[in-house]
C-alpha cells in the first residue's frame, strides 16, 4: 500500500513519547513463530478481493512538462550490445503467491509487496498479508498470516511488509503498517508495528513494539539499519483521505507529512521497555525527526533509510525533492538517541536525470500493469557508496515512446556528489519496480518486472560489476516468465533483495510474476525467489563449498567418494577422518592443477594452491561420510 516530509511538534531530547501527543509508543510484546497457530485453510469460494489503495502527493507542476527523458543505458538482453547478467545460483524456488493468500487468510490482496531476507539457515518472505519461512534450499518451514505474527488488531486493514536481517547484530528486523477507520476522524487509528528477533532464528521468538497513531496512519514505511540505529521513515495521512492524489497538508483527506523516527539499536536488540525517550535517560531511546518546527516535513515524501551493508553509525536517507523534477536529496542523521545528540546534520540536493512518473506497462494479451509512479522505492550504504531505485519515465534510444525504466542512481557519500545516474530501459521493453543490492565486492544487483507486448509480466534480475564503466549495466537475465495475462490494475509496490550473510558475493532476489493461481482468474501473480552472483560466490547446493569453488575444482557433495569427494577422502574409507586432514596438512603451499586427480583438496577459495584457509574449511567436515 501506499500513500505519497516526526511527531507532532517533533521530539526534544528527554522528551517521552506522550499519548497526549496523539501518538504513543507501547511494547515490546512477545511473540514466538514456531507457537503461532496454524494457518487456517480457506476455501476457494470464501475468498474476498481486495485492492490496497495507494496515496499520492502532488508533486510539482513541473514533472507533467518535462516529458520522460532518454534511456541512457538498453537492456543489452533486448538489443546487440553484449550481454554479461548475473547467474543464477540455481533454479530458485517458488515463493508465496495469490493462491497463499487466499487459502491462508480468505483474503486476495493486491499488490502483494514481497519482500526478502536471509539468514544464516533460513529465508524469510513476506507479502501483503502473510509470511513464510524456508530453509535455503527452499522448502517451506512455516506459513502464518502477517496479521498474527505482529499482533495486529482484530478489524484493522494491514499492508506493507519490511524485512531485513543484520549480519552485524545477527537479527531480524520488521516493520508492518496497519489501520482502523471506524467512522468520525476522532475515533480511527493507525499503527507502525515493529518486530526484533531475539536471535538469528526467525522461527524462535520476536520483540514486538506499537507506535500508535491518533486519527492519522504511517504509509508505506521504509527501514534502514546502522551499526547503531535503527531508522523507520513513513508518509503520514488522514485516514479518512481518498486513495487518490491528494494536496500537502494535513487536511480531512489529505498528506500530513513524512515522518522518521529513529531507534537506539542496542536498546532494540536488548527488548529495552517503553515509555521511549529522546534523550540519555532513555530506557528505549526513540527520537522523531524533525526535532522541532511544524507536526510533519510537508516538504518531503516517500524518504527511504538505507539499509547499511558495511559499518557506519551515520544512517544516510534519500528522497526525491518535492519542488523539482531533477534533483535527489541526501540526508545524513549523526548522534544517537541515548546519546541526546541526535540530528539531521545534512541535507544535500543532487542534480539528476528527470524523475518522472512511468507509463503503465504493456503485456501480452492487450493487457497492462501498475508501473509505479516517481517515488524513491529504496536505498543502500555500503563503503562509502549510496545506491536508490525507482521507476520512472523514459525513451529509449530509438524508440519514440515513452516506457517504464530502472532509475538507478549511485552517490558518493564523502563528496556528496552523483557518480552514476542510470536510466535502464530497452526498445520496446518496460522495467518496473527494481530492488537493489550491493555484494561484498561491490557489484550491483537488481530485480525487476518485464513486460513488453508479446510476454505476460516475468521477474528478470540485472546488474553491473563494481569495475565496469560508469552509466554501463550487465543486461539482464530471465528468472522467471509469466503465465497468464494479470488484469487487476495493480503490481509492486515494492521487490526484495537481500545479502546472504553466509557468502558476502551472493545476493538473494525475489521478483514477481503474472502467475496462473485458482484463487482469481485476473488478479494472478506469484513470486519467484533465486540467489544470484557475477561470481560464482553462492552456494547453491548448500553443502558449504560456492558455486565458484565446485566449478573450479570439482567438489560437490552430490557425488559419491572419489576422486571428486567432499570431503577429500584420500584413502577411500567412505569418511573423512584425521588420515585424510593430515594428508591435506602436510600439501600447504603446494599448487593444484585443474585436473581431475586431486582437484578438490583446495576448495575456498578456488585459488588453485592449498593454503590455510583450505585446511580450516576442510577441518570443519571432520567425521563426515561421502555421499553416496
Amino acid at each position: 500500500m501506499m500513500a505519497a516530509p516526526g511527531l507532532p511538534g517533533g521530539t526534544e531530547a528527554g522528551v517521552a513519547l506522550q499519548a497526549s501527543e496523539g501518538v504513543r509508543l507501547e511494547g515490546p510484546r512477545r511473540v514466538t513463530v514456531r507457537d503461532l497457530p496454524p494457518a487456517a485453510i480457506a476455501a476457494t469460494s470464501q475468498a474476498r478481493d481486495v485492492v490496497l489503495p495507494r496515496r499520492v502527493v502532488a508533486r510539482a507542476a513541473a514533472e507533467a512538462d518535462a516529458g520522460a527523458p532518454p534511456a541512457n543505458v538498453l537492456d543489452a538482453s533486448f538489443s546487440l550490445e553484449p550481454a554479461s547478467p548475473p547467474s543464477p545460483s540455481s533454479a530458485g524456488f517458488e515463493g508465496l503467491d495469490n493462491n497463499d493468500n487466499g487459502t491462508v487468510s480468505g483474503f486476495i490482496v493486491t499488490p502483494p509487496d514481497p519482500q526478502l531476507a536471509v539468514g544464516p539457515g533460513h529465508v524469510f518472505e513476506m507479502v501483503n498479508i502473510i509470511g513464510r519461512i524456508y530453509t535455503r534450499t527452499g522448502g517451506a518451514m512455516q506459513t502464518f498470516t502477517l496479521e498474527s505474527f505482529f499482533g495486529v488488531p482484530a478489524g484493522y486493514l494491514d499492508t506493507d511488509p519490511k524485512v531485513i536481517y543484520d549480519a552485524t547484530s545477527a537479527r531480524w528486523f520488521a516493520s508492518y503498517v496497519s489501520l482502523v477507520d471506524n467512522g468520525g476522524s476522532n475515533n480511527d487509528q493507525g499503527r507502525l508495528h515493529i518486530a526484533v528477533s531475539q536471535t538469528n532464528d526467525p522461527t524462535g521468538s520476536w520483540n514486538l513494539y506499537d507506535v500508535i497513531y491518533a486519527k492519522v496512519f504511517p504509509d508505506y514505511a521504509g527501514i534502514g539499519l546502522t551499526s547503531d540505529k535503527f531508522t523507520v521513515s513513513s508518509n503520514v495521512f488522514d485516514i479518512d483521505g481518498p486513495p487518490q492524489p491528494v494536496t500537502p497538508g494535513c487536511s480531512a483527506g489529505g498528506y500530513c507529512g513524512e515522518q522518521t523516527i529513529v531507534f537506539e539499536k542496542a536498546d532494540l536488540l536488548a527488548g529495552a521497555s517503553t515509555p521511549a525517550v529522546c534523550g540519555p535517560s532513555a530506557n528505549l531511546g526513540a527520537c522523531f525527526l524533525p526535532a522541532s518546527g511544524p507536526p510533519f516535513n510537508a516538504g518531503r515524501f516517500t524518504v527511504r533509510p538505507a539499509h547499511s551493508l558495511s559499518p557506519v553509525n551515520d544512517q544516510y536517507l534519500a528522497t526525491f525533492d518535492l519542488s523539482t523534477v531533477n534533483q535527489l536529496t541526501l540526508i545524513r542523521v549523526t548522534g544517537t538517541p541515548d546519546g541526546g545528540d541526535l540530528a539531521e546534520a545534512s541535507a544535500t540536493n543532487l542534480p539528476i536525470i528527470t524523475q518522472n512518473a512511468p507509463p503503465a506497462s504493456t503485456t501480452a494479451g492487450g493487457g497492462s500493469i501498475d508501473s509505479g509512479d516517481s517515488r524513491l522505492l529504496e536505498a543502500i550504504w555500503r563503503e562509502g557508496h549510496l545506491w536508490s531505485s525507482a521507476s520512472a519515465a523514459c525513451v529509449p534510444a530509438g524508440d519514440s515512446v515513452a516506457r517504464s525504466c530502472a532509475h538507478l542512481l549511485e552517490v558518493d557519500t564523502a563528496t556528496n556528489t552523483i557518480t552514476q545516474d542510470i536510466m535502464f530501459g530497452g526498445i520496446g521493453e518496460y522495467f518496473s519496480w527494481p530492488a537493489i543490492r550491493t555484494d561484498g565486492s561491490g557489484d550491483l544487483y537488481v530485480s525487476v518486472t518485464h513486460t513488453s507486448p508479446a510476454i505476460f509480466a516475468e521477474a528478470r534480475a540485472s546488474g553491473r560489476l563494481a569495475s565496469d564503466p560508469p552509466n554501463t549495466m550487465s543486461g539482464s537475465v530471465l528468472l522467471r516468465a509469466g503465465d497468464v495475462l494479470h488484469t487487476s490494475g495493480r503490481w509492486g509496490d515494492y521487490l526484495g533483495a537481500a545479502v546472504d550473510p553466509n557468502w558476502p558475493d551472493c545476493v538473494w532476489l525475489v521478483g514477481e510474476y503474472a502467475k496462473d493461481t485458482p484463487f482469481s482468474s485476473t488478479w494472478d501473480w506469484g513470486t519467484f525467489i533465486v540467489a544470484i552472483s557475477y561470481s560464482g560466490g553462492c552456494d547453491g547446493d548448500n553443502d558449504g563449498w560456492s558455486d565458484g569453488a565446485e566449478t573450479t575444482i570439482g567438489t560437490n557433495a552430490a557425488l559419491a567418494c572419489g576422486l571428486d569427494a567432499n570431503p577429500a577422502d584420500f584413502n577411500s574409507d567412505q569418511a573423512f577422518t584425521g588420515f585424510d586432514l593430515s594428508a591435506v596438512a602436510v600439501a600447504i603451499g603446494s599448487s593444484v592443477p585443474p585436473a581431475a586427480a586431486r582437484k578438490d583438496i583446495a576448495p575456498e577459495p578456488p585459488d588453485g594452491s592449498i593454503t590455510g584457509a583450505d585446511l580450516s574449511a576442510i577441518a570443519a567436515r571432520i567425521g563426515l561420510a561421502c555421499v553416496p
